[in-house]
């Protein structure tokens, strides 16, 4: 562990006979090195004279050769003459070095372990938490889009047998002689009305691509969802943005927001806005009124068309809005 920066090694450990009998061999400068090397590396590991990573993984021969810049049959001669002196112990667990807590300050060491392990367990806590948030979401996107198709389904199923009995009707009403009515074969027939399912990853992907100032988010989830939902139905019943789709209302609203120096926060003033103050609906309406616009118009240049930022919005669309919002707010005063 990188906690442990220091070991005890004793004065007199060049005074033992075993040090003194592997010192007299023709590689005994460089065992000795490398027996300096593994007590380091067993006071770095901490796991109680183990020589191991992360308490788990046991160094082999070739590691320990490439750490201590040796070459791998040094390192094996260093640990067979190590293992016959009864210095170590060749373990499934790792090289387990004999006697090394009972010079090491066992207390000290023990504490650093369980701080690191306290540690460890956070970490893996945290990297659950984090899965288990990812997986909600995934979760919460795969029943949103299961809900939009099995919607489209059942209106697809629903408009085909109207459409059955509307034809059966005007067969009989054709077919009376009380009716005389003509039809122009040119008159095209007229298709059902279907929802259109809501695109949501490109409504969080314009809110984080616009709103740079802002807070991002993670997701968006079945409760931010409906607020949206709540938002575009006000919008249709007040026919503000009238003829935009759900995305290019969401992308306008956005844009009003990042080009407001108090929204955004730019002018200091404010800095609470984010993405689900932004869907309430009451804030939206205020949004689209211009209630939070720069003084002079700094972002009359909002684009109508849902992404592009090049062209200005339609002046005959403007009035539109302001006449259903000025229908909302007499409605509020009733």
């Amino acid at each position: 562990m990188a906690d442990i920066t220091w070991i005890k090694l004793r004065i007199d450990m060049f005074d033992d006979e075993k040090i003194k009998l592997i010192q007299a061999l023709p590689d005994g400068d460089t065992i000795l090195v490398i027996w300096i090397r593994i007590l380091a590396l067993a006071g770095k590991c901490n796991a109680n004279g183990y020589l191991c990573i992360d308490d788990e993984f046991p160094y082999s021969d070739e590691m320990l050769a490439t750490i201590f810049n040796k070459t791998l049959p040094q390192v094996r001669l260093a640990l067979d003459t190590f293992s016959r002196f009864g210095m170590i112990e060749k373990t499934q667990k790792g090289v387990y070095i004999s006697n090394f807590m009972e010079h090491q300050n066992a207390d000290g060491m023990e504490r650093i372990r369980e701080q690191n392990r306290l540690r460890k367990q956070r970490q893996r806590e945290r990297q659950n938490q984090i899965k288990a948030h990812e997986q909600l979401l995934l979760s919460d996107m795969s029943r949103d889009t299961s809900r939009d198709t099995s919607q489209d389904v059942h209106e697809n199923v629903t408009g085909s047998h109207a459409t059955e009995r509307e034809e059966e009707i005007d067969n009989n009403i054709l077919n009376s002689n009380e009716f005389n009515i003509s039809q122009n074969p040119d008159d095209p027939e007229p298709e059902p009305a279907r929802r259109t399912p809501i695109d949501w990853k490109r409504i969080l992907s314009d809110y984080l691509a616009i709103c740079v100032d802002l807070p991002g988010i993670r997701g968006l989830t079945e409760g931010r969802k409906t607020k949206v939902r709540t938002l575009l139905k006000e919008f249709k019943a007040l026919k503000i943005m009238d003829g935009l789709t759900p995305e290019e209302i969401m992308n306008r609203i956005f844009r009003e927001v990042q080009e407001s120096d108090f929204l955004s926060g730019r002018s200091g003033k404010w800095s609470a806005c984010n993405f689900d103050w932004i869907i309430n609906k009451t804030n939206a309406i205020k949004i689209v009124e211009g209630n939070y616009r720069n003084k002079g118009g700094a972002n009359n240049g909002i684009s109508g068309n849902g992404g592009n930022s090049g062209g200005s919005v339609p002046s005959n669309s403007r009035t539109a809005e302001n006449e259903a919002l000025e229908r909302f707010r007499r409605n509020k005063n009733v």
